[in-house]
């Protein structure tokens, strides 16, 4: 079984808008990070033009990807102007060091 691994960079004001559909995506889980950055919006008042924002991660199969992708996109709508992007990486390796059972790729 491959994997991929989808990360979504959005506007951390939209926290409220994607934390239910994300909990009601078909995922083992979801890491959500605060970051630091710039992309269409630079913000002028702030060191290096960054703004706060939110990084997605969700680790699952390829198959399952694109369509976790295609429904974040979806909700774009009722994001804030600028949204922000999604993409989709290729993972080498997922190592299951815990308890959940994901299978192991090598």
């Amino acid at each position: 079984m491959k994997f991929c691994k989808v990360v979504a960079i959005m506007n951390i004001t939209d926290y409220n808008v994607l934390h239910v559909p994300i909990q009601q995506l078909d995922v083992p889980g979801v890491t959500v990070s605060m970051v630091k950055g710039f992309g269409d919006y630079v913000n002028d008042f702030s060191p290096f033009g960054f703004s706060e924002n939110m990084k997605i991660e969700i680790y699952t199969t390829t198959e399952q990807a694109e369509i976790i992708a295609v429904e974040l996109a979806a909700l774009a709508d009722n994001l804030t102007q600028g949204g922000g992007v999604i993409a989709i990486e290729p993972v080498h390796r997922l190592m299951n060091v815990g308890k959940l059972d994901l299978p192991t790729t090598e």
